[in-house]
């Protein structure tokens, strides 16, 4: 998952007091203008529900306006996802889901 600096500002620490240390590793990149965290997950039902849940919040709040999604085999605007969709998506090995 990448996170632009402006959501980076609250959902960051919504994750990390959602989601197990041991789940988890968070990459901060200060010189880049767009992605400023970069999040490496283990995939797991339990970890990805957490996530799915602070993500949906925060987008209901406003605060996110768009999610895009690509893996391998898809690339995809999951802007408007619901609950299902976003946890199938964040569940996906290897996938990466950019959060602005």
């Amino acid at each position: 998952m990448r996170l632009s600096w402006q959501v980076s500002e609250f959902l960051l620490p919504d994750l990390r007091a959602l989601l197990p240390a041991e789940s988890i590793q968070f990459f901060t990149n200060e010189l880049d203008e767009q992605w400023h965290h970069t999040l490496l997950c283990i995939p797991g039902d339990k970890n990805c529900s957490l996530m799915v849940s602070a993500i949906l919040i925060w987008r209901q709040l406003g605060r996110i306006h768009a999610l895009h999604y690509s893996s391998a085999a898809v690339t995809a605007d999951a802007s408007h996802a619901d609950q299902h969709q976003l946890f199938e998506l964040l569940n996906t090995p290897g996938a990466v889901v950019n959060i602005s």
